[in-house]
């Protein structure tokens, strides 16, 4: 069954799968999972946001989320990437100092695709029947 997220005035399954990596994709993400998943947790509890599924691979990161549907894809990779950065960077100065010489520690880019309830086809095959149904 699916799962929504009762709002005030609305109904909503908001969910999103992010793909984003460190800085010049260095190999890194292995040595610091621990901390990713910790951070990205605290992110999660403090937006609202629910972590269905998190893949860490050594150069880049797969977060499958459900979120309420007033924050933007933009706003929340900004929530988990600005606040996992700074805090890796600064429980392992090493590793900056290593691989990323006073840059961030996340690309300024990612990936977002969106999942839903139903699929393209249902929604084409909805708009094509309601658009022109006689009156």
């Amino acid at each position: 069954m699916e799962e929504y997220r009762s709002h005030a005035h609305s109904v909503s399954s908001c969910k999103y799968h992010f793909v984003w990596c460190p800085t010049y994709r260095h190999p890194i993400l292995g040595v610091v999972e621990d901390d990713i998943r910790e951070l990205f947790a605290e992110t999660a509890d403090h937006f609202g946001h629910e972590i269905l599924a998190l893949e860490i691979a050594d150069d880049h990161v797969h977060l499958f989320m459900q979120c309420d549907p007033k924050h933007s894809p933009a706003d929340i990779a900004r929530q988990f990437k600005s606040y996992s950065g700074k805090h890796l960077l600064e429980r392992h100065p090493e590793i900056r100092e290593a691989y990323f010489r006073g840059g961030g520690f996340w690309k300024v880019g990612y990936y977002v695709g969106t999942t839903g309830a139903v699929s393209e086809e249902v929604v084409e095959r909805y708009i094509e029947d309601t658009e022109h149904a006689p009156e």
